[in-house]
C-alpha cells in the first residue's frame, strides 16, 4: 500500500478558536490508483494533502507514505520524501517566474537527480507544450501553466502525485483535456494520484471518489464514468 492513513485527527485555528477539520480519518491509496477528493470549501481537503506531503505536522494519528512513518520522521526525511517520491501540483501552479518553461519542466527532476531527457521530451510532446519551452510563466494562459506544472511534477517520476484543484481556473472543455491527459500520464508511469476537486464532472473520471464532510471520508459509490 502506497499511502496508509490511520485515525487522523487535526485541528486548525479559526480566529481565537480551534476547529476540528479531520476526525479519526482513515484511508488507503494503492500504487497506480487515481482518487478524487471532494467536499465543501474549508472542510479540510487541502489540509489533508499538506499532511500527506509532510508540509504540516501530524497532531494525532498516523500517516505512512512509501514506507515512511510521517509522524515519526524528521525534516530531513520529509524533505527527501517530497523530493524523491512526491509530486505536487498546487492550485496556483507555483511555477518559477525567473525560469523558462523548459527549465521549469526539468526543475523537480533535477532536484531528485532523476532527469531522463527521453521522458521529459515525451511529456512535453503529449502535453502539447513544445512551443512554450522558451517562454516565461507570466506569458502563459492558465491552461498552459497547468500543463507545464503537470510536466514538471511527472518528469521527476514520483510514486504519488498530489493535486489541489488543478483545473479550478479552467473552463469545462480545457478541464476535460487536462484531466484526460493527467490520468493517461499517471497511469502510464504507474503513479498514484490524489486530487482535490469541486467538480463532479472531473471526479467521475477517477477510479474512486471520496467526499470529506464533518472530518470523515465517505466513499461515493454512485459516481461512475460517463
Amino acid at each position: 500500500m502506497l499511502v496508509t492513513i490511520s485515525d487522523l485527527t487535526h485541528w486548525v485555528s479559526d480566529g481565537t478558536n480551534k476547529r476540528r477539520v479531520l476526525s479519526n480519518l482513515s484511508m488507503q491509496l494503492e500504487q497506480n490508483e487515481c482518487i478524487a477528493l471532494m467536499g465543501d470549501s474549508g472542510c479540510g481537503k487541502t489540509t489533508l494533502l499538506n499532511l500527506i506531503a509532510g508540509l504540516e505536522p501530524i497532531q494525532q494519528g498516523e500517516i505512512k507514505v512509501a514506507e515512511l512513518e510521517l509522524h515519526q520522521a524528521n525534516e530531513r526525511e520529509l524533505s527527501k520524501l517530497r523530493k524523491q517520491q512526491l509530486g505536487i501540483i498546487f492550485q496556483q501552479f507555483n511555477l518559477l517566474s525567473s525560469l523558462k518553461v523548459s527549465d521549469n519542466v526539468e526543475f523537480s527532476a533535477r532536484l531528485a537527480n532523476r532527469l531522463e531527457p527521453s521522458l521529459s521530451k515525451r511529456l512535453i510532446r503529449e502535453l502539447g507544450i513544445y512551443h512554450l519551452l522558451d517562454k516565461y510563466p507570466n506569458t502563459l494562459s492558465g491552461g498552459e501553466m497547468q500543463r507545464v506544472a503537470i510536466a514538471r511534477a511527472l518528469t521527476a517520476q514520483p510514486q504519488l502525485l498530489l493535486a489541489d484543484e488543478p483545473t479550478g481556473d479552467l473552463d469545462e472543455r480545457n478541464s476535460d483535456l487536462v484531466i484526460a491527459q493527467l490520468i493517461k500520464l499517471v497511469k502510464s508511469q504507474h503513479t498514484a494520484l490524489l486530487m482535490v476537486t469541486h467538480s463532479e464532472h472531473v471526479a467521475r473520471k477517477m477510479d474512486k471518489v471520496y467526499r470529506l464532510s464533518d472530518g470523515k471520508l465517505e466513499l461515493l459509490v454512485h459516481l461512475s464514468a460517463g
